[in-house]
């Protein structure tokens, strides 16, 4: 016997090792999924805090981001040409919060 004729056999022997390995792994994932009913189902449980927080950020989603109040009182301003601006403060305020750098 040849040592070609040596590998073919291994190689031969190999692949057929192969193919039941993968029939047994398909068997054995098909079994695993047929009992299904019998896995316990994924769940939730959230905490009392969870349950505030989760109502809290609905809440401040849901709400508006401007005060209408405040803008319909300066559009009222501008509109009858009463509205000022103490140009100073408005100075002093940007300084401090670095809007000029």
């Amino acid at each position: 016997m040849s040592i070609s004729q040596v590998n073919a056999q291994s190689a031969n022997v190999r692949a057929a090792m192969a193919m039941a390995a993968l029939r047994s792994n398909a068997s054995a994932s098909a079994a695993s999924a047929s009992p299904a009913a019998s896995r316990q189902a994924d769940s939730v449980t959230l905490s009392d805090a969870a349950r505030a927080m989760a109502n809290a950020s609905k809440v401040v989603g849901e709400a508006s981001d401007l005060r209408e109040d405040k803008v319909a009182a300066i559009k009222a301003a501008i509109a009858n040409g009463s509205y000022s601006v103490d140009s100073r403060s408005l100075a002093r305020s940007m300084v401090k919060r670095g809007a000029l750098k």
